[in-house]
């Protein structure tokens, strides 16, 4: 779920098949939900990207929504793995595909009534032309420990433009839709369903240097997303600086 992937090759003059970056955040912001709960968070990301062909990924930040959703537990990382095929086209056209898993390790409690782990596998396709992409991931498990939620999705389209050498703007939106009913309370899924929005501006500086500036919000409903008082799904205003290698 991590918000930079994709920034690492910013800096390369040529294009390299190892690329990666790590980070630090005021905050991690995923899908328009604050995933480490208004506190820092340390993220790194490494690619293989060959030209056209399969490539691979994996990804790691700290994270602090499921220890506070669940007493008890010790889990402040989540790990994130993902294969997919790409092939440029026309030019401008870039088509990728794949599969991505999301994996929160650690030490979970036992809770009464009993919750699924959140890990999650989803498959993913996009279509991308110039600076501007659209991207749907599809949810093949339940999703993120929501029971029978199986077929949720998350669509978004996002923009980069380039502002000289050293500055470029990017905005998103994005829509996330739960499918499927609670098991034993019927309730439907769709209710946690919501729309994010998201702009940010990014300095780069030397040695593959960069700050970031984002802002973020969604229309969730705040009882489904609100966490000891802080709204994950609210206004979010961060910075973040990043090392791309």
């Amino acid at each position: 779920m991590l918000t930079a992937a994709g920034m690492a090759n910013a800096y390369a003059d040529e294009p390299q098949a190892v690329t990666g970056y790590v980070a630090m955040s005021s905050n991690y912001v995923g899908r328009g939900l604050a995933q480490s709960v208004g506190e820092p968070s340390l993220l790194a990301e490494l690619n293989y990207i060959d030209g056209d062909g399969f490539y691979a990924g994996v990804s790691a930040a700290s994270i602090n929504w499921i220890d506070q959703l669940y007493p008890g537990n010790s889990v402040s990382i989540e790990v994130d793995g993902w294969l997919g095929y790409r092939r440029s086209f026309a030019d401008d056209w870039l088509f990728k595909g794949g599969v991505l898993r999301l994996q929160f390790p650690g030490h979970y409690a036992p809770q009464d009534p009993p919750v699924a782990r959140p890990d999650t596998t989803e498959l993913f396709a996009s279509i991308g032309w110039r600076m501007v992409s659209a991207k749907l991931n599809y949810a093949v498990t339940d999703s993120f420990g929501t029971p029978d939620s199986r077929g949720s999705w998350y669509f978004d389209v996002s923009a980069s433009l380039p502002l000289g050498t050293d500055w470029s703007a990017g905005a998103h939106i994005g829509r996330k839709q739960g499918r499927g009913r609670h098991p034993i309370t019927g309730v439907s899924h769709g209710q946690s369903s919501y729309t994010d929005y998201k702009v940010s501006l990014t300095r780069y500086f030397p040695k593959a240097l960069s700050v970031d500036l984002a802002y973020a919000r969604t229309n969730a409903n705040p009882s489904l997303y609100t966490l000891n008082d802080y709204n994950v799904a609210g206004n979010h205003v961060w910075m973040m600086l990043q090392k791309s290698f």
